[in-house]
């Protein structure tokens, strides 16, 4: 069994409990290694009570005066009382003390002996009465007497000391747990802003608080944080400006390819001047993607899959007799559904691009939300199922010369980011062709 589940998941848990069962065993090993001073401390308690209530006795037998006998308190002829060693061990330095107060001589005293005895027996036994003392005297004048009288030494109930037990290690676990949690808290925040890393274009400071170390790694997380703001902000900027400085040629070319005499040549080169065009368009779509706001709308798949068809369908209606739907109606993210759209259209015309036969676009609502379209074309090289979506990577399909840009896939996978979501890929097993999902987190 995995210890963790028997303490807790999170860290204050796992401190908390470490600290519980760090007290039960300080104090298992307490009882082990002092078993036999525990003897000795009960003995002197027994011992100090047995002397307080057997020196005015012995004083006034001493004396030669009358006991009042009480239901606690026997005197008995010498002979007639034995000292069972299984009961009764002697305590000839008690004896000396209370001689030596009392003025007498000639006695001896007997405790119980306590191996054998747990002291909650002992307890039990002080509950009921008290344990019983004895104490042989010698008489100057008389027959030597022998007095048992039952003490009642001050005992502290084995029940408290499970009860301090107990206490403590609740005051522990409350203290542990406070202190833990003014440490969990900056990871807390600091994992919550590595999460938000990329989205919305933004990276958040987290706050410098807490122990050292933390302090430590929250200062080195912000300036981290600030370097790659930078380095988005200089790369949104680029792209930005490349995408503006080259509407302008762009334009310029589409109205000089109009004076073009030959029409092959003309449509030849107003197809180029078209796949410039969408570079550009895509590229600014990428700068402004990074900055857009987070998903607000909840949306339902199936009519965000519609949406995505109808797009393709005005560029080219046939395509809808290539396209199997497989819809669930169940199934709803938070979105913004414009650049949702754009990313389930670019999905399904990867596609279509690269097969001839059908492409099947399903939608699934468990375990998690998610949109799988299937083509049958030739699938993808290993390096491109690892990482889906980087622009331009070798050997991705989007940059075969079929006038796509190139960078379809790195703006799907630039929204699912945004969503929060995952854009991941893999060859079929029972067929050629890959399958592309976009698996989305419970709205």
């Amino acid at each position: 069994m995995d210890g963790r589940k028997l303490i807790g998941s999170t860290l204050a848990m796992q401190v908390g409990g470490l600290a519980v069962l760090a007290v039960i065993l300080s104090n298992v090993l307490t009882v082990v290694f002092f078993f036999g001073d525990r003897n000795e401390i009960i003995r002197g308690i027994i011992n100090a009570e047995a002397m307080a209530r057997l020196t005015p006795i012995v004083s006034t037998l001493a004396r030669g005066d009358s006991l009042k006998l009480d239901e606690g308190l026997t005197v008995y002829p010498a002979e007639t009382w034995h000292a069972d060693p299984a009961h009764w061990q002697e305590a000839p330095d008690l004896a000396k003390q209370i001689m030596a107060t009392s003025g007498t001589t000639g006695l001896a005293v007997f405790t119980p002996r306590l191996s054998g005895i747990s002291f909650t027996d002992l307890f039990q036994q002080v509950q009921s009465g008290g344990p019983l003392v004895a104490a042989s005297i010698a008489l100057p004048d008389r027959d030597p007497q022998v007095v048992t009288v039952r003490i009642q030494p001050d005992l502290p109930p084995p029940l408290a000391a499970l009860i301090a037990t107990l206490i403590s290690g609740v005051l522990i676990t409350l203290g542990t747990s406070i202190l833990i949690g003014r440490m969990t808290k900056p990871l807390t925040a600091l994992a919550a802003a590595s999460e938000r890393i990329g989205l919305n274009g933004n990276i958040d400071n987290v706050p410098v608080r807490g122990p050292l170390e933390l302090k430590i790694a929250a200062g080195a997380f912000n300036r981290m944080a600030q370097r790659i703001s930078q380095l988005l902000d200089r790369q949104r900027a680029t792209l930005w400006a490349l995408g503006h400085d080259l509407r302008t040629p762009v334009t310029a070319m589409r109205i000089r390819l109009e004076l073009v005499d030959d029409p092959d040549s003309r449509e030849r080169l107003r197809e180029s001047v078209s796949e410039i065009e969408r570079v550009v368009e895509d590229a600014l779509f990428l700068a402004r993607s990074e900055l857009a706001a987070a998903p607000n709308q909840l949306a339902l798949l199936d009519h965000l899959v519609d949406q995505a068809i109808s797009g393709l369908m005005e560029t080219d209606p046939a395509l809808a007799s290539r396209l199997e739907i497989v819809r669930n109606p169940a199934a709803r993210v938070l979105a913004r559904p414009n650049d949702l759209v754009r990313a389930i259209r670019n999905l399904i015309h990867n596609g279509l691009r690269h097969t001839q036969g059908q492409v099947k676009v399903r939608i699934c609502a468990e375990p998690t939300p998610s949109i799988e379209v299937v083509d049958c074309g030739e699938g993808l090289p290993q390096e491109i199922l690892q990482s889906p979506g980087e622009p331009f990577t070798r050997g991705d399909r989007a940059r075969s010369a079929d006038g796509s840009t190139g960078l379809g896939l790195a703006i799907v996978r630039s929204i699912a980011q945004g969503h929060q979501a995952e854009l991941q890929a893999e060859n079929r097993r029972d067929a050629s062709g890959t399958i592309m999902r976009l698996i989305f987190k419970p709205s």
